[in-house]
């Protein structure tokens, strides 16, 4: 199992995100030939007691290295501890 981390700040947060449980990227095709790119992540709410969906990125893109660097941009691996 990976963990990731969406934080995407040079800072560490204040208080820790919670861990993702879930990564979604959906792809669409767009008339012009591009794509557009929605990256979300579900994370689960440890007071609440439920999964809560939050959308990292949105976005136009050209090319699949496009999609690639988006990604890269906006989710980061983090080592297992």
């Amino acid at each position: 199992m990976q963990q990731f981390d969406i934080s995407g700040a040079s800072a560490p947060p204040r208080f820790p995100s919670p861990p993702i449980e879930f990564l979604t990227i959906q792809l669409m095709p767009l008339a012009d030939g591009g794509l557009s790119v929605s990256v979300k992540c579900t994370v689960f709410d440890e007071i609440e007691l439920d999964l809560i969906d939050q959308d990292i990125a949105n976005e136009r893109v050209a090319t699949l290295d496009e999609v690639c660097a988006l990604i890269k941009a906006h989710v980061r691996v983090a080592p297992l501890h």
